[in-house]
This record gives structure tokens, sequence and C-alpha cells, in this order.
């Protein structure tokens, strides 16, 4: 696997959903992996602030014994965005999704999951040298 399929899926991601302004694939501490389109000191930010908010809705779905967090929604009249954890990878990798006010929900969370089973397919291979 390569940064370049990672960045390729992210691109495809954004370019077939017009609403969506940024996707941040990252790690569980906070570090950035790839981000579509890329704007450094934003996708940073982002990147540590969605790890941190997908910390916390962990802690409190595990506090709520409600077994284990798929994703988090945060709506506000302006957009969406979505975190979404990666499936078996230690530590925990997420693609957050950024998106205009005019997405729906279930459409951007379709197309989010579907990014990230794209994402664990490509990130399950072994890195190319």
């Amino acid at each position: 696997m390569q940064t370049s399929d990672v960045l390729h899926t992210l691109e495809r991601l954004v370019a077939s959903n017009p609403t969506i302004r940024l996707a941040v694939l990252t790690t569980s501490d906070g570090h950035e992996i790839a981000a579509y389109p890329e704007r450094p000191l934003v996708t940073q930010r982002v990147a540590a602030m969605s790890s941190s908010l997908q910390a916390l809705s962990d802690a409190i779905v595990r506090e709520a014994s409600l077994g284990i967090g798929r994703n988090l929604i945060i709506e506000s009249d302006a957009g969406l965005i979505v975190i979404l954890g990666l499936t078996g990878f230690a530590p925990r990798a997420s693609l957050a999704v950024l998106a205009s006010g005019t997405g729906i929900l279930g459409h951007l969370l379709w197309a989010a999951r579907d990014c990230c089973k794209s994402l664990e397919r490509a990130l399950d291979e072994p890195i190319a040298s």
C-alpha cells in the first residue's frame, strides 16, 4: 500500500460527493495520515480534534455499556461532520469528513462508510517499497 493509494481513495470520495469539502484520515493520537484536498494547517487541526472527539465518543459508549462505537455525527447550521473509525487496526485510525450544509446525512454516511471499507482494504495490503 502506498500513500498515493490512500490519497486517491480520499480524492474519489470528495470528487463523487460535491458537498464534501474535506476528508482526513488520522491516527488515534491525532496525526494526519492523509487528507484531500490538502490544506496543511487546517487538516492538521482537524486530525487532532477528530481523534480527540473519537476518543471521547468511544469513552461515552463504553461508559454506557453500548458496545463499540462506530461513528460520530456533528450537525451544524452550515454543514455536517462525520467521524468514522476504521476497523481492524491498532492503533485505531479514523476518517473525518466535512460537508457543506446542503448534504444529506444518510448519503454522506453511506459514502464515508464505503470509503472506509476501501481504506481498510488498501491499508491491509503490504507496504510497497
